[in-house]
């Protein structure tokens, strides 16, 4: 075990396990449910890390959003049309409950669509819970769908703590779920590293004092981690353990 750290708070969608297809899959059942455009992989790329009502709501947008710059070519041709137009884009935006709703319905059966973990991660897991090292997912996706995807993906009771949205906290950046996780892992900030793959995580860890690794095999770019304050960053997951013990030399 590095006797700098040893405790990782991981990131779950993009991080731990690709979920993109499952998180896309999802979302297109949702808008042909209620009739809007479905989204690519490089939106839902996009669109998630912060939380499912954010997903929702971009996902939402990106119809209305195409309805406003229609509107704009119309308005000098057609007023009326233009008019017609901005209102079906603020209609879209108001099916955000009945869009919630039906996402968290579909979800529940299809979280694990295509869920697996990225290549070489579980090995390197493997090696450090073998040398003591503590494991805490950190997600701002709902708890019960978190749970049930990490336990198809890497075992039931693999990690030592997971928190999600259960609805009565913060999500991140908030840094009360990084205080709820050490907590419950008996570890301190000083003994941590975050690994995720998006801005909000590393701006997390940045308000929990605790150096990041940039995860740009997942779901975001390396500028965009680099300008959010990740220390180092890898492009396969399993350059894991060589990100660890440089930052622990």
């Amino acid at each position: 075990m590095s006797q700098k750290y040893s405790a990782l708070l991981m990131d779950l969608d993009g991080t731990l396990v690709n979920t993109l297809y499952s998180l896309q899959d999802t979302m297109n059942k949702t808008m042909d449910e209620l009739g809007l455009d479905r989204i690519t992989l490089e939106q839902t790329k996009k669109f998630v890390g912060n939380g499912g009502g954010k997903f929702v709501e971009r996902a939402l947008a990106a119809t209305a959003d195409r309805y406003y710059r229609e509107a704009e070519k119309w308005e000098e041709k057609d007023e009326d049309r233009a008019i017609d137009l901005d209102q079906k884009a603020d209609e879209v935006m108001e099916l955000f409950d009945d869009a919630w709703n039906l996402y968290m319905d579909f979800f529940q059966e299809n979280c694990t669509y295509k869920a697996e973990p990225y290549p070489g991660l579980k090995a390197c897991l493997d090696e450090l819970k073998a040398e003591g090292w503590k494991l805490a997912c950190i997600t701002n996706k709902s708890l019960h769908e978190a749970i049930k995807v990490l336990d198809t993906a890497y075992g039931a009771g693999y990690f030592d703590y997971i928190s999600g949205d259960d609805g009565t906290h913060p999500l991140k950046p908030d840094t009360g779920v990084v205080d709820d996780a050490l907590a419950h892992i008996g570890k301190t900030a000083a003994d941590c590293l975050y690994v995720g793959d998006t801005n909000t995580d590393m701006e997390t860890a940045k308000r929990a004092g605790i150096p990041s690794i940039g995860c740009i095999y997942g779901f975001r770019t390396q500028e965009e981690l680099e300008e959010s304050g990740a220390a180092i960053c890898i492009e396969q997951a399993a350059d894991l353990r060589k990100a660890i013990d440089y930052l622990s030399e």
